[in-house]
């Protein structure tokens, strides 16, 4: 490791996050080499700073003068390109590479990411499935392969081979750095026995699986959530979930098994057409006074929210432009509410136009309160359009191409949730005006 690798990655351990860019700034302005450039580009993306990882690495690739140079670089801005959403830049890079070494297949997976992320599912599993019946690929590229041929059957509305694939990669890295004390569920049903569903995962998907406690309960197991979030676990308590907080060290007893909350309706067995789409979730009551003030709103309450900074690698995938928001809804007949959390808030120049519930320290129990009290809610991909789906509140839902599976099907509807969820999906990479449009004529229509 290079001293500049190694005082960045510690600063960055550090929390010092806006130290660290500097850093990295103030020595990419001043690089003058390939091997200078290079270093810079390699260290960003390994943080997971995409456009800087690019900006250096074309840089790079400029003054790269040997073969080994450039295709080493081209490899690397094409990981890059495809992590910041740019598919159409990582494609010119892979032909290129791909005149040198028709088949590699490190090669050949990015490009199967690229054309999905164009849109162009066909050609991608096609690649896919053909790259899963090689046998020299890597340990890590097959698994790479094999995950992401989840989505073939998803949309093929197969839903147990497609979270067979899926569970591979989504179980191992949710658990690299995590252990569990009681043993691992095996899918077999045990009366009575207790079973803990460990919530290593994002909010949306602890509200998108709860539900499936109720199947374990009626086939006489005992299940248990165990959640970090103890706002979350105040609302399952309240709908009849028994849940409990990690950071409370809950005593569990001797003989309890253990299932990834992810892997409940692989385990369960369950097909799309069982997967139960009426309500199953309802705010506190407390929460519901503190809020009532709403309902002296007598415009269409409109609850938004654009754009996650949640630490998600690839949030910048499901972000859309609050100015695109803003042009479709700027209408007398509704009252904007933003559903924001205080890392993002409206830009100063519409703050007249928007309320906002903004606050570091707004819990779920808030959130799901404040949706309650909207008539609709329109939502990126993230834990809000969870929320707001599993209330039965009517709810848009701007999807990505690389869209995630709860609102994959071949109907174009989600199976996990009611005719309340209404999904409008991109057609280009970093583009929404498509799916904006459409919203449009939805919002004419009511």
């Amino acid at each position: 490791m290079n001293p500049l690798e190694l005082v960045s990655k510690t600063l960055f351990s550090f929390e010092e996050k806006e130290l660290t860019e500097q850093l990295l700034t103030a020595f990419g302005k001043k690089a003058e080499t390939f091997d200078q450039y290079n270093d810079v580009a390699k260290i960003f993306f390994e943080l997971k700073y995409f456009s800087k990882a690019i900006e250096y690495g074309e840089k790079a690739l400029k003054l790269a003068s040997k073969v080994e140079e450039k295709y080493i670089t081209s490899k690397n801005l094409i990981n890059a390109y495809n992590q910041f959403n740019y598919p159409e830049k990582a494609l010119i890079e892979i032909e290129k590479c791909k005149k040198i070494t028709p088949n590699d297949s490190e090669l050949i997976f990015e490009e199967t990411t690229c054309l999905s992320q164009l849109g162009q599912l066909d050609k991608a599993h096609e690649l896919l499935f053909h790259l899963s019946k090689r046998s020299d690929l890597s340990e890590e590229i097959k698994k790479k392969t094999n995950h992401n041929l989840s989505g073939y059957y998803f949309r093929k509305d197969d839903l147990n081979t497609a979270l067979s694939h899926f569970l591979i990669e989504t179980e191992k890295e949710a658990y690299k750095n995590v252990r569990i004390k009681h043993e691992k569920w095996d899918g077999k049903i045990v009366a009575n026995k207790t079973i803990i569903i460990d919530a290593n995962c994002g909010a949306g998907d602890e509200v998108m699986h709860v539900r499936f406690m109720k199947n374990l309960k009626e086939l006489g197991m005992n299940p248990i959530w165990a959640t970090t979030r103890k706002n979350l676990a105040k609302v399952f308590n309240y709908n009849g979930f028994e849940s409990v907080c990690v950071w409370d060290e809950p005593e569990y007893p001797k003989d309890s098994c253990w299932v990834y909350a992810l892997a409940l309706p692989y385990y369960l067995n369950l097909s799309v057409h069982d997967l139960d789409r009426t309500p199953y979730l309802n705010p506190l009551p407390e929460k519901e006074e503190e809020y009532s003030y709403l309902k002296n709103d007598n415009k269409l309450k409109v609850g938004i929210f654009w754009n996650s900074k949640s630490g998600f690698e690839q949030a910048h995938f499901r972000s859309v432009e609050f100015k695109d928001y803003i042009k479709v809804l700027c209408d007398d007949k509704y009252s904007l509410y933003s559903l924001q959390m205080g890392d993002n808030p409206v830009p100063k120049k519409y703050k007249s136009k928007v309320i906002e519930f903004h606050s570091s320290d707004r819990e779920f129990d808030d959130t799901f309160s404040i949706i309650n009290q909207m008539d609709l809610v329109i939502t990126t991909c993230t834990s809000i359009a969870h929320i707001a789906a599993s209330m039965g509140k009517e709810v848009c839902v701007f999807v990505p191409i690389m869209e995630y599976y709860a609102w994959t099907s071949s109907t174009g509807k989600s199976w996990w949730y009611g005719n309340n969820v209404h999904l409008f999906r991109q057609k280009k990479p970093r583009c929404w005006k498509e799916p904006m449009n459409e919203l449009q004529e939805f919002l004419n229509g009511l």
